[in-house]
């Protein structure tokens, strides 16, 4: 493994969030970006950004790749907060490098809004359907929502809910179905909280990170894939 003295290679990562979300206007704002190293022994933490704006259209977000003879995955966590008040869906992004400069986009998703990503099924033709459905983890009948979608169209797309109907602190699941033959196909994050617990944005962040660094790694992606 070699280490890079001069002109490290970039990482650039564009955040993506969904066209009817709407950043809130005035009131206090942060957005903390953290990214680390967790295919190193022991991870190493590559970069922790803040800056006192929130966004809601697409921006871009750099950091450096030092090693250029081996494949990194790294872990991104981001979270936008208005007067003390998460913005995003706590989520784990991941991005495997293995030569820089290196791009990629990730989907964001704010409260209310939750980015899907669905196997592609190729026993099913483009012409039929899958369904996905948002429920409650324990209570699979309990659905917050449902939507169906032709094959290509399913493969990645915003989910809408009503952060209303949710359980703060409480875990949902996603399922998908294709309508032909009801077999069950991969779909992506599998559980997520869609309300935070704090309202305290002191509180709420120093659990963020504290659950963050106690996360054990792991070995699955959850999302493939300017600052004003």
């Amino acid at each position: 493994m070699s280490l890079l003295h001069e002109q490290t290679p970039i990482v650039t990562v564009d955040f993506r969030l969904p066209p009817d979300f709407r950043a809130p206007e005035g009131g206090e704002n942060e957005t903390v970006v953290s990214v680390k190293a967790i295919t190193l022994t022991p991870p190493i933490t590559i970069k922790d950004w803040r800056h006192p704006s929130v966004f809601d259209i697409d921006w871009k977000f750099s950091f450096p790749h030092h090693y250029h003879d081996v494949g990194v995955k790294y872990q991104i966590n981001v979270q936008m907060f208005h007067d003390q008040q998460p913005l995003l869906l706590a989520l784990d992004y991941f991005v495997i490098v293995n030569t820089a400069p290196h791009r990629q986009t990730l989907h964001l998703s704010p409260i209310g809004f939750l980015h899907v990503q669905v196997q592609e099924p190729r026993t099913v033709a483009e012409h039929e359907a899958v369904t996905i459905s948002l429920h409650d983890a324990d209570h699979p009948d309990t659905q917050l929502a449902r939507i169906t979608h032709d094959e290509r169209t399913a493969a990645s797309f915003y989910l809408q809910y009503d952060p209303d109907s949710v359980m703060p602190g409480r875990r949902y699941a996603l399922s998908g179905v294709e309508n032909r033959y009801r077999q069950s196909i991969l779909v992506t994050p599998s559980h997520v909280e869609l309300a935070p617990v704090s309202p305290n944005l002191g509180s709420w962040l120093s659990q963020w990170i504290a659950q963050w660094l106690k996360k054990p790694l792991r070995l699955f992606t959850d999302v493939n894939d300017k600052i004003r």
